[in-house]
C-alpha cells in the first residue's frame, strides 16, 4: 500500500575486496609512453646476419615497414660495436663509437650523424613497446655494406665490411716507339678576375658573376634602407658585371639584393640574388658587395599512379624509383649539362628529386624495389591539358604559382 514500509531487511552490499600487493617489474629502458603506432601488416620473416653470424632479437622481431627494415635499436647498435644510451627527455636513441655518433629521435624523419642532419626514409619509432630503428641507415652510416635477398616469405639481410677490390698486378710497361710531340690545343681564356675594390663612405659597389666567373650585365641591384620603409636605391650592372650605388648621408644601414632576368627557350626566367656577404652595411663606411648567381636549379615533383599494381608486386616505395634525366640542348646557364640519375624521395612540398640544374630534359623512370628485378615505368608530363604516358618524355621547368622557385612535374605508372 502506498506509504507503507516493508519489514524485509535490504541485503547488505558485499565488502570490497582488498587487492593483494604486488611489486612492479621495472622496465629495462625508461622509454616514454608514445603515441600509439599501429602494428605493421604481416610481412616476410626476416633473418639478419652480421659478418656471417645471425643476430637474434629476443625482445622484438625485425619488421618491414614503409619499405624499410626496422630492428630493435639496442641489439643492432651493440652488434655493430656502439655504446648505447637512451635520452628519455628527448625520446632519442644514441649510439657512439670511435669518433662516430648516430642519433635517432622517435618519429623524426631527420637523424644526426656526428651532428649533421640526414633525412630518413622511415623514422625510428616505438612499436609494441620496442624502440625500432632503420637497419640499413644505421649500418651504412657505420661504414658497412648491406645486402637484401628475398625468397618466398623469407628475407635475408647481410651486414658486412666493405668489399676490398684487389689491386691488379702491374705488367711491365713496354718501351714505346718515339712519337712526335703533339701540338698542344689552345686553352680558352678564363673569365677575368674582377678588380679588387675598397670601401668608400656612402658608396656600395661590386660585381655580379655566374658560378663560372663570367660577368652578368643588366642585373638589377638595390640597396634597401633598414630605417625607412620601402626606401631603396636602384642600379644596374654594366657589361663587366659591375655596379656602383651612391647612398644618401643618413645615419642608417642598408641591405643589398638583386634580380637577374634571362630568356631560355623563349621563356623569361627571373632569379633573386643575395650578396656573397649577406650582412647589413653602414652608409657612412660604405662597402663592397659582390654577387654570384648560383640558384639556377629547381626540383621535380613526381606523382605515381597505382593502377596496375597487384599482390604479386612489392609495396611501392618512392625511394625505389630511379629517374634518369638527359639534357636536351644547353641549360639555362649556357652549359651543356650532363645526364643525371637520381632516386626519388621527399622534397619540400611533396616527393620527387631536387637540386636539378634548370634546362630541358628527356626523362625515363625505373622502379627498383629491393630484392626484385628493375621494372621499367611509363612517364609523362603532369598538370597539362592532355596527360599522356610513354617510355620517355621531354619537359621544361616552369615557375611555381606559389613562390619564385622553378619546378617540373611528372607522372609515372606501370606499363599496361
Amino acid at each position: 500500500m502506498e506509504g507503507s514500509a516493508s519489514s524485509t531487511p535490504a541485503p547488505s552490499a558485499p565488502p570490497a575486496s582488498t587487492p593483494s600487493p604486488s611489486t612492479p617489474t621495472p622496465k629495462p629502458i625508461p622509454t616514454p609512453t608514445p603515441a600509439p603506432v599501429p602494428a605493421p601488416a604481416e610481412g616476410p620473416t626476416i633473418h639478419v646476419f652480421f659478418e656471417g653470424k645471425e643476430l637474434s632479437f629476443p625482445d622484438a622481431q625485425p619488421i618491414l615497414k614503409d619499405g624499410s627494415t626496422l630492428v630493435p635499436f639496442r641489439k643492432l647498435f651493440e652488434a655493430l660495436g656502439f655504446s648505447v644510451k637512451w635520452v628519455d627527455s628527448e625520446r632519442k636513441a644514441v649510439g657512439t663509437k670511435e669518433g662516430l655518433t648516430i642519433e635517432l629521435t622517435i618519429n623524426s624523419n631527420i637523424a644526426k650523424v656526428n651532428d649533421t642532419g640526414v633525412e630518413l626514409v622511415a623514422p625510428a619509432q616505438i612499436i609494441n613497446g620496442s624502440t625500432m630503428v632503420p637497419l640499413r641507415f644505421v649500418a651504412e652510416n657505420s661504414g658497412y655494406e648491406v645486402s637484401y635477398e628475398k625468397e618466398g616469405d623469407v628475407a635475408t639481410i647481410r651486414i658486412n665490411e666493405p668489399t676490398q677490390q684487389p689491386k691488379p698486378t702491374p705488367s711491365p710497361t713496354p718501351t714505346p716507339n718515339p712519337t712526335p710531340t703533339p701540338t698542344p690545343k689552345p686553352t680558352p681564356n678564363p673569365a677575368p678576375e674582377p678588380a679588387k675594390e675598397s670601401a668608400e663612405p656612402y658608396v656600395v659597389k661590386g660585381y655580379v658573376r655566374d658560378a663560372n666567373g663570367n660577368p652578368l650585365a643588366g642585373v638589377s641591384i638595390f640597396a634597401d634602407n633598414t630605417l625607412l620603409y620601402d626606401s631603396n636605391i636602384l642600379g644596374v650592372t654594366d657589361e663587366e658585371g659591375h655596379y656602383l650605388l651612391e647612398l644618401p648621408e643618413l645615419a642608417t644601414t642598408w641591405r643589398m639584393g638583386g634580380k637577374y632576368t634571362t630568356t631560355y627557350n623563349n621563356k623569361t626566367f627571373n632569379f633573386d640574388l643575395v650578396p656573397d656577404v649577406d650582412q647589413p652595411l653602414a652608409g657612412k663606411t660604405g662597402a663592397v658587395r659582390n654577387f654570384t648567381w648560383k640558384n639556377d636549379s629547381g626540383k621535380i615533383y613526381i606523382y605515381p599512379s597505382f593502377a596496375g599494381f597487384d599482390d604479386s608486386l612489392p609495396e611501392f616505395d618512392m625511394n625505389d624509383l630511379e629517374i634518369t634525366l638527359t639534357p636536351v640542348g644547353p641549360l639555362v646557364g649556357g652549359s651543356a649539362g650532363q645526364t643525371i640519375v637520381k632516386h626519388a624521395g621527399p622534397v619540400a612540398g611533396g616527393a620527387g628529386v631536387d637540386s636539378i640544374p634548370i634546362g630541358k630534359y628527356k626523362a625515363t623512370a625505373r622502379w627498383m624495389p629491393e630484392g626484385h628485378a628493375p621494372i621499367a615505368m611509363q612517364i609523362g608530363v603532369a598538370n597539362v591539358s592532355k596527360e599522356t604516358y610513354a617510355d620517355s618524355v621531354e619537359f621544361d621547368f616552369k615557375q611555381s604559382q606559389y613562390s619564385s622557385a622553378y619546378l617540373g612535374e611528372l607522372n609515372v605508372r606501370l606499363k599496361p
